[in-house]
C-alpha cells in the first residue's frame, strides 16, 4: 500500500515535470529571487556574491558550490561540496586538469582477473566493462574528466551490442579510454583517434573499407563518412558562430553536405584495416583478436582510393597521395569548418548545463574552440562553466535555463553523495543491466549512433509550445519512469547496490521483503558500503536531514512546498533510517531534483 501510495504521488509530481523545465521562475541555485551577482571567493577571500544587495549566507554559497558539480561532475558528497565552495571554480577547474586520467582498459582487466582470477579464465565482457567504468565513475579523482569522457561518448557514439564487442570488452574499454585521454586536449587529435579507432571502425564499418572495384560491384561503404559529418563535426546545416541557422536568399536553411560530398569522404576512409597482425581483411577469431581491438587501425595503401577528392569549401585532396595523407588532410579540414565549433560548442553545453542555451552562450563557447591548439578542451570547459549563464541565477522574461538529469547520472549522484565503497572482496560488482532495462541508459548502450535521444527532441506540450527543446526527455517515457520509481524502491528502500533483485525471479518488487532477505534494519553494518553516519544523525531533526539532502542531491533546488511535503512525511517516522529513506526517494523523484537548473 505505501508503495502504491509513493507512485501515486509521484505521477502528480512528474504531471508537472516540464512546466517545471520551462517555468521562468524557478531559475537558478535553489533561488526563487533575483540574483544580481554571483561570484565564487578563492579560499581566504571573503565572499563577494550577493542577493539584491545582501550577503548570501554561507549555506546559499554551498547551494551554489553544489550546483556547479552537478553540471561537471557524476555527483558530489558534502565535503567536496564545501572544499569547492572554499576553492572557488576556476580553481577547482585547473585542479582538476591538472590530475592524471583513470583509465577504462586497466581497470577492466583488473575486474575480469578479481572475478576469474590471474589465469583469466571466462571472457571479458560487457560486465566487466560496466564494472570498470562504475569504479572509475564512483572512486577516481578525476571527475571532471570523467564526466568529459561520458559526454564525448554522446556525440561521437559507439554502441556495446553485438557478439565481438560484447565478447570481447576490450573493445569498449580501449575506446572509452580515446575519449577519456584526449577530455582535456584538442578536438583534431580526438577526432583522428576515433577514426583510428577500430571500435568506431567496425561500428561504422569503414574497417576493412576497400576502394572502388566496378568489375567487382565493389564501393566504398558511406556510413562513416555520413556520421563524421552529421554527427562528430559539421552537423546537416550551416550555422553562424553562435549557433544559429544560416539562410539562403529564399530564407530556406543551408545544407553543409550532399549525397555527392559524402561519395567523395566515403574514399578518403578506404584502406584501414587490423593494426595488430597486418591483415586488412575481416576480423577473424584468433589469439590475437584483443590486440587487434586496443590497436589503432593502419593504412594498407593498395587499398586505398588514390582518385583526386572534393571535400567541402573548394578543398581539393590531390591524386597519388598516401592514405594517411588524405585522412590527417580531412580530420583539419572538418576541424576547421566554421560549423565545428558552434556545433560542438551547442553539443557540450546540452550534455552539461542547459538544453536551450542561447545564442550568446554557444558564441561564447565556440570562440574558446581551437580544434588543433594543445589542451584547448580546458579552455572550452572554462568558457562553458563559468560563462555567466550557467553560474548566475538571473531570470530572463524570454528565455528558459535547465536541463532533465539524464538517469545514469541520476543514479550516480545518489551513490556519490554518500560515497559508496568498494567491498575489499568484490570492487563494484554493479554491472548496469537492470537499470538500462528499467531506464534505457547505460554507458556504451546507445541504440544508435543518434545517441539514446536527439538534440532537438522537443516533447508535446509547454516546451514544445515555447519552441524548446529537451532532448532527455525523449526516454523518459512511461516504462522508464516507473522502471526509475523501481531502480529507487531497490536502491533507496532496499539498499540493493548489485543487479541481484533484477535476476532473482522470486523477488516482486511489490512482495513484502523480509529483514534477512535485504539490509534494511539500522545497523549500519548490515547498509552496503554507504557511509551514512552524518545523515543518520542528522535524521533525528527532520528539518536538518532536508536542508542536507536539499543541498548534496538536490544542489539547493527544492522549493519550499516541496520541502513541506517530505516534512509531513517523514516526521511521521520514528526511525532516522526510516526518515533518510523516505526523505531521499522522494527528493530523487521530486520534478525540483530531476530538472537540474
Amino acid at each position: 500500500m505505501r508503495k502504491n501510495c509513493l507512485v501515486l504521488l509521484f505521477a502528480l509530481l512528474a504531471f508537472g515535470l516540464q512546466a517545471q523545465f520551462y517555468h521562468l521562475d524557478y531559475i537558478g541555485a535553489g533561488h526563487d529571487y533575483q540574483v544580481k551577482v554571483s561570484s565564487s571567493p578563492a579560499a581566504g577571500q571573503a565572499a563577494q556574491t550577493t542577493v539584491d544587495g545582501f550577503d548570501i549566507k554561507k549555506e546559499d554559497q554551498l547551494k551554489e558550490a553544489a550546483r556547479f558539480l552537478a553540471q561537471t561532475t557524476f555527483g558530489a558528497d558534502y565535503a567536496t561540496i564545501r572544499m569547492t565552495a572554499a576553492m572557488g571554480y576556476e580553481a577547482w577547474l585547473e585542479e582538476q586538469f591538472s590530475l592524471p586520467a583513470s583509465l577504462t582498459l586497466p581497470e577492466l582487466i583488473q575486474q575480469h582477473q578479481l572475478y576469474h582470477g590471474i589465469t583469466g579464465d571466462g571472457e571479458v565482457n560487457s560486465a566487466h566493462f560496466k564494472m570498470a567504468w562504475t569504479t572509475n565513475v564512483l572512486s577516481s579523482p578525476d571527475q571532471l574528466r570523467q564526466r568529459m569522457a561520458y559526454a564525448l561518448s554522446q556525440i561521437m557514439v559507439v554502441n556495446s551490442e553485438g557478439d565481438l564487442f560484447t565478447d570481447y570488452a576490450h573493445a569498449q574499454g580501449a575506446y572509452y579510454d580515446i575519449l577519456t585521454q584526449n577530455s582535456f586536449g584538442n578536438y583534431q587529435q580526438l577526432l583522428q583517434e576515433v577514426t583510428l579507432s577500430p571500435t568506431m571502425g567496425l561500428f561504422l564499418s569503414h574497417y576493412g573499407n576497400p576502394k572502388a572495384n566496378s568489375e567487382l560491384n565493389i564501393h566504398p561503404d558511406e556510413n562513416y563518412a555520413r556520421e563524421i559529418m552529421q554527427l562528430f563535426s559539421i552537423g546537416l546545416w550551416e550555422l553562424n558562430q553562435n549557433g544559429t541557422y544560416k539562410y539562403d536568399t529564399k530564407g530556406n536553411y543551408i545544407p553543409t553536405y550532399s549525397n555527392a560530398d559524402i561519395k567523395e569522404f566515403a574514399q578518403v576512409f578506404t584502406g584501414l584495416g587490423d593494426g595488430a597482425n597486418n591483415d586488412f581483411g575481416p576480423i577473424s577469431s584468433s589469439e590475437n583478436i584483443i590486440n587487434t581491438l586496443t590497436t589503432p587501425m593502419q593504412m594498407y595503401d593498395s587499398q586505398h582510393d588514390k582518385s583526386e577528392k572534393y571535400l567541402l569549401q573548394g578543398t581539393v585532396l590531390p591524386a597519388g597521395q598516401s592514405g594517411m595523407d588524405d585522412i590527417q588532410q580531412t580530420i583539419a579540414h572538418l576541424s576547421n569548418h566554421p560549423n565545428t565549433a558552434p556545433f560542438m560548442a551547442r553539443a557540450l553545453i546540452q550534455l552539461f548545463t542547459t538544453s536551450n542555451p542561447s545564442p550568446a552562450y554557444i558564441e561564447q563557447v565556440a570562440n574558446a574552440f581551437d580544434p588543433d591548439v594543445e589542451n584547448n578542451f580546458q579552455e572550452v570547459l572554462k568558457a562553458l562553466f563559468l560563462y555567466p549563464e550557467a553560474r548566475s541565477c538571473n531570470i530572463s522574461e524570454t528565455y528558459s535555463f535547465g536541463k532533465l538529469r539524464e538517469p545514469v547520472i541520476r543514479l550516480t549522484n545518489f551513490l556519490k553523495a554518500f560515497h559508496l565503497q568498494a567491498n575489499p572482496a568484490d570492487d563494484f560488482p554493479m554491472e548496469y543491466y537492470c537499470f538500462y532495462q528499467n531506464v534505457s541508459q547505460s554507458p556504451l548502450d546507445a541504440p544508435s549512433v543518434f545517441n539514446f535521444y536527439r538534440p532537438d527532441y522537443a516533447p508535446q506540450g509547454p516546451i514544445k509550445q515555447g519552441y524548446r527543446v529537451a532532448p532527455e526527455f525523449q526516454i523518459m517515457t512511461a516504462p522508464n519512469t516507473v522502471g526509475y520509481i523501481n531502480e529507487l524502491e531497490n536502491r533507496v528502500n532496499r539498499q540493493q547496490y548489485t543487479q541481484e533483485l533484477c535476476f532473482n525471479e522470486e523477488v516482486d518488487p511489490d512482495d513484502e521483503v523480509e529483514e534477512d532477505e535485504v539490509p534494511y534494519e539500522e545497523n549500519l553494518e548490515e547498509i552496503r558500503n554507504m557511509d551514512l553516519r552524518e545523515i543518520l544523525f542528522l535524521a533525528e531533526t527532520p528539518s536538518q536531514l532536508i536542508n542536507r539532502l536539499d543541498i548534496v542531491l538536490a544542489n539547493g533546488l527544492l522549493s519550499a512546498n516541496t520541502k513541506q511535503i517530505i516534512h509531513s512525511a517523514i516526521v511521521q517516522l520514528s526511525s532516522p533510517m526510516e526518515r533518510f529513506k523516505m526523505a531521499t526517494y522522494l527528493i530523487l523523484l521530486s520534478p525540483d531534483y530531476i530538472i537540474l537548473k
